[in-house]
């Protein structure tokens, strides 16, 4: 009783376990999917933050030699736009982080200030202006916020590695959940089949029992107008007498050794089972008068070479 309890509880606690198991590995698909939807925007992001950084370069060195641009400087705050609010048209992605908006921010402002000194240079020409060092600051900016968005992605990356880690040990602990169950499915297979051997087995003989033999008599195709079938009765008269002068155990030899000789007398497609006590039948299909008269004198045969 007590070994039934634990397996039970046993098998409670595995699938338990297995629901837990497939209940966190449905969270982390859903967390990995989010993850690598920001991954695949982060890393544009990064592209034109460092776009961002180098078109003002050209606009500056272009300014500087007396060749204005302006359709380069819109794309360029259009570029600084998309990175704050994120863009559909170029196909940025808002970062939701604290520091690169705030650097983005200082980054926006500072670039109308170099668009305020770029008209400077169209009035009294680049010498006149500090066009120069605030093009290097502007650069250092753009280069923080880009290291910014590298660093956000790579925090980014580094929580999908541990995601995937833990995945493949869920993945792990259910392929060892489901192994034990498979064991355990397997295992109860083979007792239920030694079981229901053991139904229909007698012991004693190791033939067919009562039931099995109850079981074949009682087929509604038993008799059929296509198959002869013969039904042949064996008692051992003598077993009370044995039980009486030699014991049970002498009489359980006796009926072993009759059961012993009966089935390799019969051929093995002809069922041959114990019906209770020290009775045997013989169920013979598909023949004729001639083969069971063969088969009883085999039978004797046999069990008088045995006695002899």
């Amino acid at each position: 009783m007590k070994k039934v309890l634990n397996s039970k509880k046993l098998s409670y606690i595995t699938r338990s376990c297995m629901i837990f198991l497939t209940t966190v590995l449905i969270i982390l698909f859903f967390c990995i999917m989010l993850l690598v939807g920001q991954i695949q925007g982060t890393a544009r992001v990064v592209n034109y933050a460092g776009l961002v950084r180098g078109k003002t370069q050209r606009i500056i060195k272009l300014e500087n030699a007396g060749q204005p641009h302006d359709e380069m400087i819109e794309s360029v705050s259009s570029y600084i736009k998309g990175l704050r609010y994120g863009s559909d048209e170029l196909k940025l992605v808002r970062l939701d982080d604290a520091a690169f908006q705030v650097k983005m921010n200082e980054l926006n402002r500072y670039f109308e200030e170099l668009c305020k000194e770029i008209l400077l240079i169209r009035e009294k020409g680049y010498e006149n202006t500090n066009i120069i060092e605030m093009s290097e600051t502007f650069f250092n900016i753009c280069d923080e916020a880009t290291g910014l968005a590298e660093a956000y992605s790579q925090r980014k990356a580094t929580a999908l590695n541990r995601l995937e880690q833990i995945v493949f040990v869920d993945i792990g602990g259910l392929i060892i959940i489901i192994a034990i169950e498979l064991v355990k499915a397997l295992r109860y297979a083979a007792q239920n089949r030694i079981l229901q051997s053991k139904v229909y087995l007698d012991e004693a003989t190791g033939l067919p029992n009562k039931n099995k033999c109850e079981e074949i008599l009682n087929k509604p195709k038993l008799l059929t107008t296509e198959d002869a079938v013969a039904v042949c009765v064996f008692d051992l008269n003598n077993l009370r007498n044995i039980n009486n002068t030699l014991g049970h155990d002498k009489g359980d030899e006796y009926i072993y050794s009759f059961a012993k000789q009966l089935r390799i007398a019969v051929p093995d497609e002809y069922f041959v089972g114990r019906d209770g006590g020290d009775e045997f039948i013989v169920v013979l299909n598909g023949v004729t008068r001639g083969h069971v008269e063969k088969c009883l004198l085999n039978i004797r045969k046999q069990t008088e070479t045995y006695s002899k």
